[in-house]
């Protein structure tokens, strides 16, 4: 058996225990598509095995998985006897009968959510404004542009419509995936959060059609917000010589879907786009993200901000005027940055217990002294910003060509 085809057979593998996973806890939509993932990797697996042992077992494997799908399509459309479902372990079944399942959709809606379950995350954000320190620009532009059509729909009317696909653009670690998960909470959205490798698949026409599901779930599911991270991972610009069939295909069923959005959707629906370099996103896909918003790094209020933010809880022998201090020593540091500073800091204390040998007694209690202005001095001398003064002229000559601030 070739290295590809070993591959082909453990995803196979994989899928099939999963899908069994799925069966025992009762999620049967689920495993049904799982069951049938299964069952197509097999196929393709035995048109390049030529061994007639494993060709044999495939095929049993094969009929079991298809079954016991048979089975739960049945079951799902109603009520009929059922047969047993098949172990990880295809020659050894084990009996069970699925019980009914309750849901606020139509079996086939249902179907299409639960063909993307296992690859998207689908969640209710709990981060609010307040949780974001500065940005008030891009707050203000999301707020237009997804709070306010939900919450205040009248307003939208005629030519005053809603913007339909946004693009965060800026250096890493500025809070673009923070005012995403913000936007979604503020207005209670269904928030889809999606990142390139969950779009991209080796199977042939598998990205498209799991693009194509996540739309269609995420117009059902309205109002909702699709974030995607990264985007430029699967928007390149289309061309270049490195890009394959599969790459364009891609790129062509995410433009059309984004398009759609547009004239197909009833209830609001929009796609936020993250990314940290937007000069290598395709001109067409540009053109599909009707706002650009620029998130720059934390000016001196949101560093003090973030600060605070990230050493609550932990006893500090700061006053006001040191967190301003350290906002102007940590000029050009993002938040990720000074999340990265202030959990350094909080572990210092810890750390010289640690070193003094203090915490070799589990039943000693200890005293953890509180962090100063001088821990975090000394911390920022060891812990430098990660963007640099070329990348922010880049981002701001782009910014000036292509976005807003």
């Amino acid at each position: 058996m070739s290295s590809v085809d070993s591959k082909l057979y453990q995803y196979a593998v994989q899928e099939a225990q999963a899908a069994v996973e799925l069966d025992e806890n009762g999620h049967y939509r689920q495993a049904l598509n799982k069951y049938q993932r299964a069952a197509e990797i097999l196929i393709q697996f035995v048109q390049y095995n030529k061994n007639p042992i494993m060709v044999r077992k495939c095929h049993e494997q094969i009929e079991q998985y298809l079954d016991r799908a048979n089975v739960l399509k049945v079951h799902l459309s109603g009520p009929k006897v059922r047969r047993g479902r098949p172990s990880s372990r295809p020659s050894e079944p084990k009996e069970g009968e699925p019980k009914a399942e309750e849901g606020e959709y139509s079996a086939e809606e249902q179907e299409i959510i639960d063909s993307i379950s296992g690859t998207i995350l689908t969640e209710s954000p709990d981060v609010k404004w307040t949780d974001i320190a500065g940005l008030e620009g891009s707050k203000q532009a999301l707020r237009e542009a997804i709070v306010l059509p939900i919450m205040k729909p009248n307003l939208f009317t005629g030519a005053r419509k809603p913007w339909s696909g946004i693009l965060l653009f800026g250096p890493p670690g500025c809070g673009k995936t923070l005012l995403a998960r913000a936007a979604a909470t503020e207005c209670q959205a269904t928030f889809f959060s999606v990142s390139s490798a969950d779009l991209l698949s080796k199977w042939l026409g598998e990205s498209e059609k799991l693009i194509s599901s996540l739309f269609k779930v995420a117009r059902i599911k309205a109002p909702s917000l699709i974030f995607m991270d990264e985007i430029d991972s699967v928007a390149t610009k289309r061309g270049e010589g490195h890009e394959g069939g599969g790459e364009r295909r891609v790129k062509t069923q995410l433009l059309s879907e984004i398009q759609g959005i547009k004239s197909g959707s009833k209830k609001p629906l929009l796609v936020l786009g993250a990314t940290n370099r937007p000069w290598d996103i395709d001109t067409a896909m540009l053109s599909r993200f009707e706002k650009k918003v620029y998130v720059p790094l934390p000016d001196l209020t949101a560093r003090v901000g973030i600060f605070k933010i990230h050493t609550a809880g932990i006893n500090m022998a700061l006053t006001e005027e040191d967190f301003i201090e350290l906002g102007v020593r940590a000029e050009g540091y993002s938040g990720r940055d000074i999340s990265n500073v202030c959990r350094e800091v909080i572990m210092i204390p810890i750390r010289e217990l640690d070193m003094g040998g203090l915490l070799e007694n589990t039943d000693q209690e200890v005293i953890v002294r509180d962090i100063n202005l001088q821990d975090f001095t000394k911390t920022l001398k060891k812990v430098k910003p990660m963007t640099t003064d070329s990348a922010l002229d880049h981002y701001e000559q782009w910014a000036t060509e292509f976005g807003e601030y």
